[in-house]
């Protein structure tokens, strides 16, 4: 069975910017291109990967689940200036030209965020999976086959791991993610949950949800039936009748936070399906794709500037990336034949 990396391309990239500021060359900071090139590099190096596939956040990504919820990462405001925007994309589009010569597959779709690909790739595939992001979103992706690697906790979570949750910190099972976030929104990306409901009215109503997996229904059933046993609790109250922070009320509450955080179903294009399909199957052509790209590249951005300093540098670095070079080349040849 192939073993596949699915790189978070934003996530990696802003880790990179925000987290490595001091590489410069000529004047022009690249931390995020070294960052992405690295971060690759020791996941190959640990586990050999047979492929390594990319997917970036599109053009107007918030669009679909805007048009479902209109508050859906409203609360997201720039705190970058246009200086620090340019030079991130110009990074970006850097890194995405190291890539191809590299034979990384990688793709963006606009409308389309890069969790959504993320989730159609995974379950359009035999392959056993390796998911690098700092987003837990994420995680919900878990099963047998795919695992995820948080940069920030510097954790890879299998199926059978549990997940510290929220500030109290509850320990929940990988299973019970999507419905942890059903509950309770997210805050990052602006999702109301049950008003008056949080973290500590799951551990004191529902502690089982750290020990074994649990439906909506099951939790919803099961403050039903403390309400009738006479508690006058007002977050359990909320949650029998679907009342939100925001206004929303009843199913249409219920529906619609399901329907924006489950990664089951994906809001993608037609096209956008069709081509990350492609990528679970076609070989990429070699031509045009040279070592000496890579090297003139290395030149201009000052990579050389922060490896060590021995003649075979670039090689000794790069030697995983080279590896799945040839993986790719050998894969292309045989469907040639």
């Amino acid at each position: 069975m192939l073993k596949t990396l699915i790189v978070d391309g934003n996530s990696v990239l802003q880790t990179g910017f925000h987290g490595v500021k001091d590489f410069y060359h000529n004047d022009k900071h690249f931390g995020a291109i070294f960052y992405f090139l690295n971060t690759i590099k020791k996941h190959l190096e640990r586990y050999d990967y047979d492929k390594v596939v990319v997917f970036w956040d599109g053009k107007n990504n918030h669009k679909s689940r805007r048009e479902l919820y209109s508050e859906y990462k409203t609360n997201r405001k720039k705190k970058l200036s246009k200086e620090k925007i340019d030079d991130m994309f110009r990074q970006k589009n850097r890194i995405s030209q190291y890539l191809e010569e590299f034979f990384i597959r990688q793709a963006g779709f606009q409308n389309c965020e890069a969790d959504d690909c993320i989730a159609y790739y995974t379950q359009n595939t035999k392959e056993k999976t390796t998911i690098v992001t700092n987003d837990k979103d994420l995680l919900q992706l878990i099963n047998k086959q795919t695992r995820v690697y948080l940069i920030r906790d510097e954790s890879l979570l299998t199926y059978k791991d549990k997940i510290k949750w929220g500030k109290i910190p509850l320990n929940l099972p990988i299973s019970n993610i999507l419905l942890i976030k059903i509950l309770l929104g997210d805050r990052s990306d602006n999702i109301k949950g049950v008003l008056y409901f949080g973290e500590k009215s799951i551990l004191n109503h529902f502690p089982e949800i750290q020990e074994k997996e649990l439906t909506l229904e099951n939790v919803r059933e099961k403050a039903k039936t403390i309400l009738t046993e006479g508690s006058k609790d007002r977050g359990l109250k909320n949650l029998n009748e679907g009342i939100c922070g925001d206004g929303r009320k009843g199913e249409k509450f219920f529906d619609i936070n399901r329907r924006l955080i489950d990664l089951k179903n994906v809001f993608l294009t037609e096209e956008a399906k069709t081509e990350i399909l492609s990528l679970v199957e076609e070989p990429l052509d070699p031509e045009g794709r040279e070592n000496v790209n890579v090297l003139e590249m290395m030149k201009e951005d000052g990579l050389f500037t922060v490896l060590p300093k021995y003649n075979d540098e670039w090689t000794n670095f790069f030697k995983p990336l080279i590896k799945l070079r040839k993986k790719e080349i050998k894969y292309y040849n045989e469907k040639q034949i």
